[in-house]
Parts: structure tokens; sequence; C-alpha cells
């Protein structure tokens, strides 16, 4: 993880498959589904003893602007 946190990415939770079959056909529709080809999909381990699948995406759109504030501003 970068300290700065100028590298990491706010990663959003689509859905919970029950099945890696399932969450990987999921993955391929998300992918499917978007024109740009900058939709970034992963697929996470999760429920009780990691019996379940999570789809978590990113794409560049999620990012926040930084607001830059003025310390002379007062």
């Amino acid at each position: 993880m970068d300290p700065n946190k100028e590298n990491n990415k706010s990663w959003k939770k689509v859905a919970i498959e029950n099945t890696y079959e399932a969450a990987k056909l999921r993955k391929e529709q998300l992918l499917a589904e978007s024109s740009d080809n900058q939709l970034m999909v992963k697929i996470r381990r999760c429920g009780p003893e990691g019996s379940q699948f999570k789809l978590k995406v990113w794409h560049p759109d999620f990012v926040k602007p930084k607001n830059k504030k003025n310390k002379g501003s007062k």
C-alpha cells in the first residue's frame, strides 16, 4: 500500500457468488459490457471459510478529484 494514497484504488463491490465458475462468468459479462476496456474486475474469496466469491470493480471514472485547500485564504 502506498502511504501517500497516490496509487491506491477504491474498489466497489458488485456481487457475491457461491461458486468460482459463477463469479468468473459474471466477471466476463462485466468486462464485455465495458466499451472502453478500462474497467478492472477482480474476484476475491469471502464468506465462512472462504466458501463464496466476491466481485469487485474499479474504473478511472470512480476516482474523485483531489480537493486542494489554500492555507493562505482565511
